[in-house]
């Protein structure tokens, strides 16, 4: 199994030193997936700025194999249909 590296950026750069180990590219895929949308979840619910977030996923030989890129905003609308600024 080959190990890989899921290095968030979120304004700050979180390397990560460990990693964790996985039979195939698919298999870190779905992990990157699954780690940052619980990460998004919790910062969307506590109203942080997501607008930059990135992840990387670095094989052994601290190449890039995977790029997760994505900006999301919570908009509130009021019931004329103008939006509201979120409360961040």
């Amino acid at each position: 199994m080959a190990r890989y590296f899921f290095n968030v950026h979120d304004g700050i750069s979180i390397p990560d030193r460990v990693g964790s180990e996985h039979p195939d590219l698919q298999s870190a895929r779905t992990e990157a997936v699954e780690t940052i949308a619980e990460r998004l979840r919790g910062a969307l619910l506590n109203k942080a700025d997501v607008s930059a977030w990135l992840m990387n996923v670095t094989d052994e030989r601290g190449l890039t194999v995977i790029v997760l890129s994505f900006t999301a905003a919570v908009q509130i609308v009021d019931h004329d249909g103008c939006r509201q600024p979120s409360t961040r």
